[in-house]
C-alpha cells in the first residue's frame, strides 16, 4: 500500500540518488554497467531502471527495451532520457514480485543496483525466471554482503539505509539468493563499486539463463495470480 510518508520517501530518494550515482558513474562505475549491458539483445526488460543510469549503455538493434520502475518521480525523469533512443522504449509502473508480463516474454532481463531494496527478492528472481524465454538471459549487477567484519557494518547500518534508500538492505546476500534460485549462472565477477561508502563497495555482475527443463527434474505446474508457470524441483544448485 503507498502511503503519503512513502511517497514522500520516494520522492526525496529521486531528488538525491541521480548527482550521487553520477558521481560513482564518472569514477567507472558507468564502465561496469556499459560491460554488463553489452549483451542484451532481442527484447529487454529492466527492472527497476531507477533514473536511466543503465539507458545509455544499451547497444543499438534491440527490438524493444520495456523499462519497469515502482517510483514515479524516476518514470518522469526517464522519459526525459529515452527520448532521443533508436528502439521501441516502454516505461511501466509494476512490482518486480509480480511482473506484469506473460510467461517466457523476454530475451533479456536486466537489473542494477535492485534487489536490495526489493520486498521479496527470492519471489523476484523466480518472477524473472518465468519471464525470459528458454535461454534467455539475466544480467545482474548488484552490491552484496561483504566479509565478515564488513557485513557487520552493514547490519548496523541496514537499518539506516533502509530510511535513506528507499529501503536498500545494504547487508542482503544476493549471491545465496540466486544460488537459491531456478536461474543457472553462467558467469559472476567480485567487483568493487568505487565508492568510499563501506556498505556499498562489494558489487557482483554476471550473467545467469533460464534453465532449460531436462529430464531428472519434475516439473509442478503453479497457479499464481491466475497465470500458470513452470516450477522446477531441483535436488541441487544450478551451478
Amino acid at each position: 500500500m503507498t502511503t503519503t510518508a512513502n511517497t514522500r520517501s520516494r520522492r526525496r530518494f529521486a531528488a538525491w540518488y541521480p548527482a550521487f550515482m553520477g558521481r560513482i558513474e564518472r569514477n567507472g562505475q558507468a564502465t561496469l554497467r556499459h560491460d554488463q549491458l553489452a549483451t542484451a539483445a532481442g527484447r529487454v526488460l529492466e527492472i527497476g531502471a531507477g533514473s536511466g543510469l543503465s539507458v545509455p549503455h544499451y547497444p543499438a538493434g534491440l527490438d524493444e527495451l520495456v523499462l519497469l520502475e515502482p517510483n514515479p518521480a524516476f518514470r518522469t525523469q526517464l522519459r526525459d532520457r529515452v527520448r532521443e533512443l533508436p528502439v521501441t522504449v516502454s516505461i511501466l509502473d509494476g512490482d518486480a514480485r509480480q511482473l506484469p508480463f506473460p510467461d517466457s516474454t523476454f530475451d533479456t532481463v536486466a537489473a542494477s543496483l535492485v534487489f536490495c531494496s526489493v520486498d521479496d527478492p527470492d519471489r523476484a528472481l523466480r518472477e524473472v525466471h518465468r519471464v525470459l524465454r528458454p535461454g534467455g538471459r539475466f544480467l545482474f549487477h548488484e552490491h552484496v554482503r561483504g566479509g565478515p567484519v564488513r557485513g557487520v557494518v552493514q547490519d548496523l547500518l541496514t537499518p539506516l539505509h533502509r530510511r535513506l534508500a528507499d529501503g536498500c538492505h545494504a547487508n542482503r546476500d544476493f549471491e545465496a539468493l540466486l544460488d537459491a534460485s531456478p536461474l543457472a549462472v553462467t558467469s559472476m565477477a567480485h567487483r568493487r563499486m568505487p565508492t568510499s561508502l563501506p556498505t556499498l563497495v562489494p558489487l557482483v555482475v554476471g550473467t545467469a539463463e533460464r534453465r532449460p527443463v531436462t529430464a531428472p527434474e519434475r516439473t509442478a505446474r503453479v497457479e499464481t495470480g491466475g497465470r500458470l508457470r513452470d516450477n522446477p524441483v531441483r535436488g541441487g544448485s544450478p551451478r
